[in-house]
């Protein structure tokens, strides 16, 4: 870049940096010209959101005496959190709640996308959905992650077809955060933590993609990545919501719901 010196730099990003040696403002400068998400959404090019938390009683686990290890061995008295989960330990009764939340939740005819720990979690996540789905279909859910090469890209390009309505969910760990030009993607789940505000933007750009019908789009998140990456003056304000089930704000129940949106 140094040999075209003389010239100007337009710099275009959906998602600028801060991070290490990658620091898009020290290299470029302020912004001369912001368009946020919530100008595209008002003003019609984009779809926006809403946003449903959701937290279980198994959000956090310590080891006792009475609970049966199956494999491996288990650090007594240590406090497992969101991190940990899928990654150094496993709990399927935990996994198969959270599966059958989601699925009870969305319409289960719409397509979606689950963001999983690892390629290992997003295979069994990939099955639990298969095990309590309502479709017949065998390939209702599929995995799309780096280890399923051709085949993975196969499934990817079908679920891209808006003319096709399988695979209607595909599970990934890390591939589908960017790149994924699927229109008619009506959820997205998220059972990994998010780590970056950066990575959090770029998974939400997978369901803004305007489609016929589409009137918004619904973010799944077990892992309370809004919480942490809100950004009031790029999304726009978050509308709080009471309960249904408890009619109260904040819930109150087992199963602890919060809705949030950008409406």
């Amino acid at each position: 870049m140094e040999y075209f010196s003389p010239a100007v730099y337009l710099g275009l990003t959906a998602t600028p940096k801060r991070k290490d040696n990658v620091d898009t403002y020290r290299y470029f400068g302020d912004p001369v010209y912001i368009y946020s998400l919530k100008e595209g959404i008002n003003d019609g090019y984009l779809t926006p959101f809403k946003i449903k938390r959701i937290k279980t009683t198994i959000d956090d686990y310590i080891y006792t005496s009475d609970d049966q290890i199956i494999e491996d061995e288990i650090e007594e008295g240590k406090l497992y959190t969101e991190p940990d989960f899928n990654r150094i330990i496993e709990i399927k009764e935990r996994e198969a709640k959270r599966v059958k939340i989601f699925l009870n939740e969305i319409n289960q005819g719409e397509k979606a996308i689950v963001f999983c720990a690892t390629q290992d979690h997003a295979l069994a996540v990939r099955d639990l959905v298969n095990q309590y789905k309502k479709s017949k279909e065998p390939n209702y859910c599929v995995r799309v992650t780096a280890n399923d090469g051709a085949l993975g890209d196969q499934y990817l390009r079908e679920f891209q077809d808006n003319e096709k309505t399988i695979p209607t969910i595909l599970t990934t760990s890390q591939k589908l955060s960017t790149g994924v030009d699927a229109r008619n993607i009506r959820n997205i789940i998220l059972m990994r933590p998010i780590n970056s505000m950066i990575e959090f933007k770029q998974i939400i750009g997978r369901g803004t993609r305007l489609f016929d019908g589409k009137e918004y789009f619904t973010i799944y998140d077990f892992v309370d990545a809004y919480h942490h990456f809100a950004d009031p003056e790029w999304d726009g304000d978050p509308i709080e919501e009471v309960c249904p089930k408890c009619n109260q704000n904040p819930c109150v129940c087992v199963i602890v719901w919060y809705f949030t949106g950008i409406f």
